[in-house]
């Protein structure tokens, strides 16, 4: 299992004077191939996996900077992943690979995760399902769909850990 490991600074004078280091967050895949709907452009799980890492290590450095407090970590490891849309081959003969992107088709991710404080204190742990079933309402989908394959799995986990791991951070300072 390769093990994605984000390690981050903030860059501000004071943060860098005063020794504060962004929280780090760690992320695994777990079976890949028996994802339920886990394929970019027809591409095989574990090449979609590839694409899927690159896009997501960008977005943890802002994530960790703003929702994990100094020296915690977040370990996150993806168990199923439901990417919004689906496949219709049906709709188009000369392109089956075209993922419509319809509300009956939400995104969804079932993943484990555990938050440690410096010390290796587990602070919160659990496992969870989480969707978006309003997704399609996202006003920035139409800009950032155009360089992202995953935005919008990407914008859910990013709700779901502000929600989950904010009130940490607001904690330690």
């Amino acid at each position: 299992m390769k093990t994605l490991k984000i390690l981050l600074t903030l860059g501000s004078a004071w943060l860098i004077t005063n020794a504060v280091i962004a929280g780090v967050i760690t992320v695994e895949f777990e079976e890949v191939d028996k994802y339920s709907d886990f394929s970019v452009s027809g591409l095989s799980e574990e090449k979609t996996k590839g694409i899927f890492e690159s896009e997501l290590e960008r977005e943890l450095k802002i994530f960790s900077e703003r929702y994990i407090p100094g020296d915690y970590k977040l370990h996150i490891i993806f168990k199923d992943i439901d990417m919004a849309g689906d496949i219709q081959p049906w709709r188009n003969q000369h392109n089956a690979d075209i993922r419509y992107i319809e509300r009956v088709y939400p995104p969804r991710m079932e993943l484990a995760y555990t938050l440690t404080d410096g010390n290796g204190d587990v602070l919160q742990e659990g496992a969870e399902t989480i969707s978006d079933i309003s997704f399609d309402f996202n006003i920035l989908a139409p800009i950032r769909t155009q360089s992202m394959s995953f935005f919008y799995e990407i914008n859910m986990l990013e709700n779901w850990i502000r929600k989950t791991f904010r009130p940490f951070r607001s904690n330690t300072r």
